[in-house]
């Protein structure tokens, strides 16, 4: 396990689970936290993109960024294009991004600013300053472990 959570299999999914999982990831990404991006604003449709291992989704703009930070922190995965498996699906189900937002914004306070549209369609400092400070630097995380944090507020549920 990293210090982001569990690894992740990188095994390629065959046809069928990747049709199986992309019809879950439709399912999920209809769910309330779910579909509006983690850091941003955007709205999440059915060309969205998600980090696998933060079990989160993301919007096009937000995803560009998250891949910068490397994968060691974020594996973006588009959820259109690529072959979901199973593992990476069960992920976001567990953390789904309202779950995902009360660790990594636990300690955030109404003085921070977020980042708004304008920002996500500019990728601009704002954007990229918040999503470092939240991932890479960890400013806001919960101060306990993030399988502690799952443990105590609920191993699933996505949204």
């Amino acid at each position: 396990m990293s210090a982001l959570g569990p690894a992740m299999s990188n095994y390629k999914a065959d046809d069928k689970e990747t049709m199986r999982n992309k019809k879950k990831l439709m399912a999920l990404i209809k769910l309330p936290g779910n579909n509006v991006c983690a850091d941003c604003p955007t709205r999440i449709a059915q060309n969205g993109w998600a980090s696998i291992n933060l079990g989160q989704f993301i919007c096009f703009q937000c995803s560009g960024i998250h891949r910068n930070l490397g994968v060691h922190i974020s594996k973006v995965r588009s959820l259109n294009l690529d072959s979901w498996n199973d593992d990476w699906v069960a992920n976001c189900e567990r953390w789904g991004n309202h779950k995902a937002k009360a660790y990594w914004e636990d300690r955030m306070d109404a003085s921070t600013k977020k980042p708004t549209i304008e920002d996500a369609q500019a990728q601009n400092h704002t954007l990229k300053s918040f999503i470092r400070d939240k991932y890479e630097n960890k400013r806001w995380a919960a101060p306990v472990p993030l399988e502690q944090f799952l443990a105590q507020h609920g191993g699933g549920g996505g949204g």
